[in-house]
């Protein structure tokens, strides 16, 4: 969609619709999960904002969309985190707003695109605060994240929110044969993925990714075991892969889920197909109440690792927690 891969075409024209009637706001936050080219969009959005032709932007031809698409408009500007820093801080915020008191390179918008809006420090976003409360007229803050709420509502409440979905499974199968003609995993990957297209390049790109959906499938017996031990041995795995936690608690979610509809008589409807077998095992030796506690328990145990617990003590939490259900 001029020039970018977008998954949201009607919500992006919307947008664009808006610039054009010349009634953009000056903040926006654009959530929605990882692997829906939010930054894309972003980058669309804000190509259209500074397009020398407003009511046609963003027309692709003026000097302002040519700069824009091969990123070197002067007027488009990144706001990143400080190399080795593990959050987005006040530095490179006051940086920002520095630079938003310098009127725009060209005529018409001056754009900022936060693209790790996640790891934003309240120090930061207190600091990005006095610039949006009384922004210059041409400034436009994009502020890219997974989940607005993760801001202060005092920045929620002066940016218009703009929610990225997931897609449909369809969208989902034409970008992984567009781009991967040859995988052979599609009508897997196309459920796995489950409405995030660009999930499927982490997959396809991880050597052991079979290998790890064999080991994180051998723990699910132990998240609904009775004895403390298995728990144990559930906290050892997540420390030994700490670095793939979340992607551990995604696998093994999706396993449980398969559990749970097989157990209601509902096999067609599982993800993981190919090991059916497994899951049937799992299915009928535990009950599903069981089955549906590990389930809500892994999912807070989840949001406790996205609040920076330590992914040991995360799992530690699920398994014992089910065990003692």
């Amino acid at each position: 969609m001029y020039g970018y891969d977008i998954f949201h075409d009607k919500l992006i024209n919307t947008l664009i619709e808006n610039v054009r009637r010349e009634e953009n706001a000056n903040a926006y936050i654009f959530e929605g999960p990882k692997g829906l080219s939010k930054h894309n969009a972003a980058l669309l959005f804000a190509k259209a904002l500074v397009c020398d032709n407003a009511s046609h932007a963003p027309c692709c031809i003026c000097r302002s969309c040519i700069e824009a698409q091969a990123g070197t408009h002067p007027d488009i500007i990144l706001v990143e985190k400080e190399k080795d820093k593990a959050t987005l801080g006040i530095k490179p915020i006051r940086a920002m707003v520095s630079e938003c008191l310098i009127k725009p390179f060209y005529r018409r918008h001056k754009v900022f695109i936060i693209n790790e809006g996640d790891i934003l420090t309240t120090e930061a976003q207190n600091a990005f605060l006095k610039i949006i409360e009384e922004p210059p007229e041409y400034a436009v803050f994009i502020i890219v994240c997974s989940d607005a709420h993760i801001l202060l509502q005092t920045v929620r409440s002066r940016s218009v929110t703009v929610t990225f979905p997931p897609v449909s499974d369809d969208i989902v199968r034409r970008y992984i044969e567009n781009k991967y003609p040859e995988e052979t995993r599609t009508d897997f990957l196309v459920k796995y993925c489950a409405g995030i297209p660009m999930a499927a390049d982490d997959i396809i790109s991880r050597e052991d990714f079979e290998q790890l959906r064999e080991e994180t499938l051998g723990l699910v017996p132990k998240i609904l075991s009775k004895k403390k031990v298995h728990a144990f041995a559930v906290a050892d795995y997540f420390e030994k892969n700490k670095t793939i936690a979340a992607e551990l608690y995604d696998m093994l979610l999706m396993y449980l889920r398969d559990a749970l509809v097989t157990a209601m008589g509902q096999p067609s409807k599982t993800v993981n197909a190919d090991k059916a077998d497994k899951i049937n095992i799992i299915a009928s030796e535990y009950p599903p109440s069981l089955i549906a506690i590990a389930i809500d328990e892994l999912v807070y145990s989840r949001k406790m690792l996205d609040r920076y617990v330590k992914a040991s003590a995360t799992a530690l939490h699920a398994a014992l927690k089910t065990t003692l259900s």
